[in-house]
């Protein structure tokens, strides 16, 4: 099984994710939380963050999901894929694929943006900021979508719906 979190920066992907991870790890041993930053620093952070090095990215985040996928461990990922060719690409290389998406207005990402990304892009500071300076493409076929435009309690009481629609699937667990 395979849940990956999509989203832009401060979405609430890896709040979500470690939730999932924790109800997951108690029923399913063979487990394991992926962070997109993490994985970055996996690879050495060699890669920047323009479009092309996202990409570049995102097919070795695949690769790296499908291999560990193979092994019979249920993932639950938190990192953005930046396009939908990526995402297909996911979709159809990895089995038991679920895509949960998180989305919130640009106005409450500024507002909990504890990385200070969506800052300094607006000022000009940096760039490559999926969002500000790099279009983002909505999922075309998602499996989940969350808002998370309110409260944290009211965003992590997506999670009791996400279990139980998983539960009610033919999507094999490990």
């Amino acid at each position: 099984m395979i849940l990956w979190i999509t989203g832009i920066s401060g979405t609430g992907k890896t709040t979500i994710a470690k939730q999932l991870y924790r109800k997951f790890k108690k029923k399913y041993k063979k487990s394991l939380y992926l962070d997109g930053d993490e994985i970055r620093s996996v690879f050495q952070n060699n890669l920047k963050y323009t479009l092309k090095d996202r990409n570049k990215n995102a097919e070795r985040f695949i690769s790296l999901v499908k291999y560990l996928s193979d092994q019979k461990i249920n993932l639950i990922i938190s990192a953005n894929i930046t396009s939908n060719k990526y995402r297909l690409i996911a979709r159809k290389k990895l089995k038991n694929f679920i895509e949960i998406h998180i989305s919130a207005n640009l106005k409450n990402l500024i507002k909990r943006d504890y990385k200070g990304l969506y800052k300094n892009a607006l000022k000009g500071k940096i760039k490559n900021v999926v969002g500000v300076d790099i279009k983002y493409q909505k999922p075309e076929k998602v499996d989940f979508i969350l808002e998370n435009n309110g409260s944290k309690k009211e965003f992590l009481n997506n999670i009791k719906y996400i279990l139980l629609s998983l539960k009610k699937s033919k999507k094999k667990f490990f």
